[in-house]
């Protein structure tokens, strides 16, 4: 756990006549290293130009990382304060933690960040990265250490020509070069009063036409085609195969008016 100094100090200038000992020299400001694809957590410890923990018991912390060129804050974060066992009063220590869903959005490069304290009345007071005065530290965004999400791929146009049936997908790549020959593959289907049928197909051809494709058999549905009644939910179903592209299908039974409204695809 990565553990930063702040201090709770008020500004001011000292002059010394003699005997000056370096007492409000500036503290080392580490920068913080956040790593995309995990949960990154962080400690605060609040202490005075004495380097001295302040007793931390009933304020509010917040922590702001901020676009060191559009200026603009990028991720907003309460800190917790933590128990340090005493029975008197917690002094110094507050967390929070940076999930990988909170970094998904933000480009791998260097950000600014500040912690202020929030008042009773919701004004917000400074807090200082060192005893020379400086409110922002730094955080170097990294990735290529851990594996990172990557987004379904979601499939909510379907056209009224070619395919098995009534409407069929585009063409979706299925990333033949990553998968091995137990590859698995899911699919949630979104549907909208739906009664009908759903057939996923796949092809190992780079460029292929209708007669390329063939019918995928979905665990769950027991059938290369899987039947809706009046459905209005998401449904989840697997198959698996080392294929070059995949694409869905589907058609309404007689009278039904509802859709498939998407399909998300995972590989």
């Amino acid at each position: 756990m990565q553990t930063v100094q702040r201090y709770l100090i008020n500004q001011l200038v000292i002059a010394y006549i003699n005997g000056y000992t370096g007492r409000n020299s500036k503290v080392y400001d580490r920068r913080l290293t956040l790593h995309r694809g995990v949960s990154n957590p962080i400690t605060f410890t609040f202490k005075n130009e004495d380097q001295k923990a302040q007793d931390i018991t009933s304020k509010t912390y917040e922590f702001n990382m901020i676009d060191s060129e559009s200026k603009k804050a990028v991720l907003t974060k309460t800190l917790s304060i933590l128990d340090d066992g005493s029975t008197v009063s917690t002094k110094g220590d507050a967390s929070c933690t940076i999930t990988e869903g909170d970094l998904l959005p933000l480009d791998a490069k260097f950000y600014n960040f500040s912690v202020r304290e929030v008042k009773s009345d919701g004004s917000r007071e400074i807090t200082y990265a060192d005893t020379g005065y400086a409110a922002a530290g730094t955080i170097e965004l990294l990735d290529g250490a851990y594996p990172e999400f990557v987004a379904s791929t979601s499939v909510s146009s379907f056209t009224a020509s070619g395919g098995p049936l009534s409407y069929t997908s585009g063409s979706i790549d299925a990333r033949p070069g990553i998968n091995n020959n137990k590859a698995l593959h899911t699919i949630a289907v979104y549907t909208k009063n739906f009664s009908g049928a759903l057939r996923v197909q796949g092809t190992m051809s780079a460029s292929p036409s209708n007669t390329d494709y063939f019918d995928i058999t979905m665990e769950g549905a027991g059938s290369t085609a899987n039947s809706f009644t009046d459905s209005t939910t998401v449904t989840n179903f697997n198959f698996t195969g080392v294929y070059h592209s995949v694409r869905f299908s589907w058609g309404n039974d007689s009278g039904n008016t509802g859709v498939i409204d998407k399909i998300l695809y995972r590989q």
